[in-house]
Order: C-alpha cells, then sequence, then structure tokens
C-alpha cells in the first residue's frame, strides 16, 4: 500500500509538472497575440475597458514596391520574405519599450507609450528603433533575389489615442485615433529608406536626447481636408562623445 502510495504521488507530481509546461507554453502563446497587461486582466475574469492615452508614439513602415516584387514572386517566396523580414524587425522591437500593433502585408505598425506608459520616452523609443530597422534594411538579403535591394518608407507620429481589444474569436489589441490615421500618413508620404515624423513627434524627441532632424522644405502634408502636418527627416541620434 505504501509503495502505491508513493507511486501514485509520483504520477500527480509527473502529471502536475507536464500541466505547468503546457500552460507556460499557452500562455506565452497568449502574450505573443495580446499585451502581457491584456491577458493578465482576462486571466484575472476582468472585463477589458478601452483605454484612453493623453501622449504615445506611432511607427508604421511599408516596402517600396513591394506589389511589383510580390507579382515577380510565388506566394511562398513572399511568405519567406515576409517572414525572413519581420523576424529581424521582431528582434529589434526587444530592444525597446515598443510592441508591435500589427502586421498587414508589408505593413509594420509599432507603438510605445502603449499598452504600458512610459512618460515621454515613447518618441524616442519610436526613433531609435525606426533608425536601427533603417540599417538592418540595408543588409537584409532577400532570398530568391539576392542581388536586389529591399527599400523601406518610414513614418511616425505622436498624440493621443484610444486601444481596445476588439473581437471574441481571435480578438486584436487595437489602436483608434487621429494620431493613428496621421502617423500611417507620414509613412505613406515619406521617401523610400527616409524617416519622416510630425512635428509633435520632433517636439517631444527633444526631451529624449540629440537627434539630428531636418524640417522638410516641400510641406507641410496634408493629411486630410481638415489637417495639414509639418514634417522633418529624422537621420540619426547624436550620441555623446565618450
Amino acid at each position: 500500500m505504501e509503495n502505491y502510495t508513493l507511486d501514485l504521488e509520483a504520477v500527480v507530481a509527473e502529471k502536475a509538472e507536464l500541466f505547468k509546461a503546457e500552460k507556460e507554453k499557452s500562455d506565452q502563446l497568449l502574450y505573443q497575440i495580446l499585451p502581457r497587461v491584456v491577458v493578465d486582466a482576462l486571466k484575472r475574469g476582468e472585463q477589458v475597458q478601452p483605454e484612453n492615452f493623453d501622449c504615445v508614439t506611432v511607427y508604421y513602415s511599408d516596402i517600396v514596391a513591394f506589389t511589383t516584387l510580390s507579382s515577380a514572386s510565388t506566394p511562398n517566396q513572399v511568405v519567406d520574405l515576409l517572414n525572413d523580414l519581420y523576424t529581424i524587425f521582431d528582434n529589434c522591437i526587444l530592444k525597446y519599450d515598443a510592441y508591435k500593433v500589427e502586421t498587414v502585408g508589408d505593413c509594420y505598425v509599432v507603438a510605445s507609450g502603449v499598452p504600458v506608459r512610459n512618460g515621454n520616452r515613447h518618441a524616442g523609443e519610436i526613433c531609435r528603433l525606426s533608425l536601427l530597422l533603417l540599417e538592418e534594411i540595408k543588409v537584409f538579403k532577400i532570398r530568391h533575389r539576392p542581388n536586389e535591394q529591399l527599400r523601406l518608407r518610414l513614418g511616425a507620429h505622436t498624440g493621443p489615442c484610444v486601444s481596445g481589444v476588439v473581437g471574441l474569436v481571435m480578438p486584436r489589441y487595437c489602436l483608434f485615433g487621429e494620431t493613428i490615421t496621421i502617423a500611417g500618413k507620414m509613412e505613406s508620404s515619406s521617401l523610400p529608406m527616409r524617416i519622416q515624423i510630425s512635428e509633435a513627434c520632433e517636439r517631444m524627441l527633444k526631451t529624449c536626447g540629440r537627434f539630428d532632424t531636418e524640417l522638410r522644405p516641400d510641406g507641410p502634408i496634408v493629411v486630410n481636408d481638415k489637417v495639414q502636418v509639418t514634417t522633418y527627416w529624422l537621420h540619426r541620434e547624436i550620441l555623446p562623445l565618450s
């Protein structure tokens, strides 16, 4: 009887360890789909309400001439290209206080200051990330077209937004507001291998360190009938001499 009890305890302990390992795997998968703060709230049985953020910085980028490249490639080659590229981008994000909001085709969207507020640091985090991504793309190799150079258009804007979890099946963490629209326009009106930032982003950036920026001479950029935005080219961060 004693041996049976010991064997049973060993089996229970083994099953408990297996359950713990599987639970950790499922948690990690959830953290890749939704922000950790959202997942933790849902696990506690709390309803995730829309949340207002007074100031965040949102980044957009896309691949120049992606449609042309896609039409000259097989579907598998396009998937491999995006997977290779976004794996590099995802690893770059880990170095900064930033959150990948979504990828839609070749469009890559990142935010800082949301879902976790970080004071005024969000503009600096996004701009440093943008500069790093621009350097990474210069050495990126397309598997099926190794002699071609991939090029990005990048843009960022700073302002308020609202966040929320949308959908019950495959829920998504989404950002809403004019800030998101303007950030997208900063990218779409940018130039290949250039980072265009709004005046609001450039102003906030001055509190985050020293950066080399240049007023875009052919601005302002027209976002819609009511909104025009003065913009700057972001060239580099000026690091202190050691």
